[in-house]
């Protein structure tokens, strides 16, 4: 949902240089390499180990774009060929865990999570590295891992005619497409035309607003009918216990209106029946909350009153790395961002180096930071406030959806979502 990193320019453009020099059928053939994993550790402590390793269908990616040109995220995976050691594949995500490790409870007990590594499948062998980039910047290798497409103890795993889906929305070939996956939590076996009721309340809503509404053809999506035991979702606040799909729960560290999901594995398992560049899961509950978290998934109740609003907050988050721009609710993270560093959100910044966020859509006569006042109401500036602290960390305006939920998106969002948009469908 939200860390902090900056990469020097240079960097970013031999990333982006290299993009047109990896050719997906040299390295990989249809068909995904997963990697689930348990992700492990403390505040100051983590480790990676690895759950199985599986051979799914397919891989929703764009077959022309196998560098990572956002550089985004507190995680990166890496992908080199054995033969030439040459990077040949990566992407960058957040995680639960990252955000765990901010809480109080990870400074006395050791927590595990479950995430999970998606790569085209290999034509030959590859070196796999996890990285983890911490507060300071410095990188940390979590796990590497050596696999061989060959390897007779790779599981394939085909659910396509186990688990239930429904194309939403097809605007063409998957590869040249954003695929997004929008997986039902919570309906039992009598409500699946109430999933699709509600999915098509909260996709209207999406792709009516900008800038989905001018790309909504760049998006294919597909409806995964998961079927639940019960009905709705756990409320630990209230005592509520629900035997459901994905294991959602409110009260995620401790906030009540924190709903996610731990159970990664089973949510893979599910998106794994499709083409997926992105997760979207609808809760079947009424109570107000959701989450975001990049490259991860999003998720929100769907039957609230302000359902639409904070299902397009949270995409924000797990599409286009957006950070929050709020800073007056309470959160369980302590610190977390480093003020000495530039965050790696394209709409936060801490001035560190602003010459590679929005400098550039701020008019001269803007003065920087911007006094939050009235004669600015409309204006792209350097607003203080952002990030869960009212000091030391700028948003582009006053309002804005990953502020508030009554506001649309600000011109940065916008442009950071339609980045990301035209990266995966061009």
């Amino acid at each position: 949902m939200r860390y902090f990193l900056f990469i020097p320019l240079l960097i970013i453009s031999v990333f982006v240089n290299a993009q047109s020099m990896i050719s997906f059928d040299e390295f990989f053939v249809d068909g995904s390499l997963r990697i689930d994993y348990i992700h492990a550790g403390t505040a100051t402590t983590q480790s990676a180990i690895v759950k199985a390793i599986i051979k799914e269908p397919y891989w929703g990616g764009n077959k022309s774009k196998l560098i990572d040109k956002f550089n985004f995220g507190a995680y990166r995976v890496n992908v080199y060929d054995i033969n030439s050691n040459k990077l040949i594949y990566n992407y960058g995500f957040c995680s639960l865990f990252e955000e765990w490790q901010t809480t109080d409870e990870a400074k006395t007990k050791t927590r595990s999570f479950q995430e999970t590594i998606i790569i085209p499948y290999p034509k030959s062998k590859v070196k796999i590295e996890l990285i983890h980039r911490n507060r300071k910047l410095e990188p940390e290798i979590i796990l590497t891992e050596i696999v061989d497409p060959e390897d007779i103890n790779i599981e394939y795993r085909d659910l396509r005619e186990t688990v239930n889906h429904t194309m939403w929305k097809e605007s063409g070939d998957y590869n040249k497409k954003v695929d997004l996956v929008v997986i039902a939590e919570g309906y039992n076996n009598t409500e699946t035309e109430k999933f699709r009721k509600d999915a098509d309340n909260l996709l209207d809503f999406l792709f009516n607003e900008e800038p989905f509404n001018i790309n909504k053809d760049k998006f294919n999506v597909y409806l995964i009918e998961a079927v639940s035991e019960e009905s709705g979702t756990d409320t630990p606040g209230d005592n509520i216990w629900k035997k459901t799909a994905l294991n959602s729960r409110f009260y995620t560290f401790g906030s009540e209106r924190y709903l996610t999901s731990a159970d990664y594995h089973i949510i893979r398992d599910y998106a794994s029946v499709v083409p997926c560049d992105q997760i979207m899961i609808l809760v079947n509950s009424d109570k107000y909350g959701g989450g975001g978290i990049y490259n991860f998934y999003s998720i929100s109740s769907a039957g609230n009153m302000f359902s639409n609003q904070v299902l397009s907050h949270e995409f924000g988050h797990a599409f286009a790395a957006l950070g929050d721009e709020y800073y007056t609710s309470s959160t369980a993270y302590n610190d977390f961002y480093d003020l000495n560093t530039e965050p790696y959100q394209p709409n936060i910044t801490t001035l560190v180096n602003f010459d590679s966020k929005w400098k550039d859509m701020v008019d001269d006569n803007t003065p920087i930071p911007t006094p939050d006042t009235k004669e600015y109401a409309n204006v792209v500036g350097v607003y203080e406030g952002a990030g869960y602290s009212a000091n030391g960390i700028y948003r582009p305006m006053r309002s804005c959806r990953m502020k508030e939920l009554n506001s649309g998106f600000c011109p940065v969002c916008l442009k950071a979502i339609e980045s990301m948009i035209n990266y995966y469908a061009k």
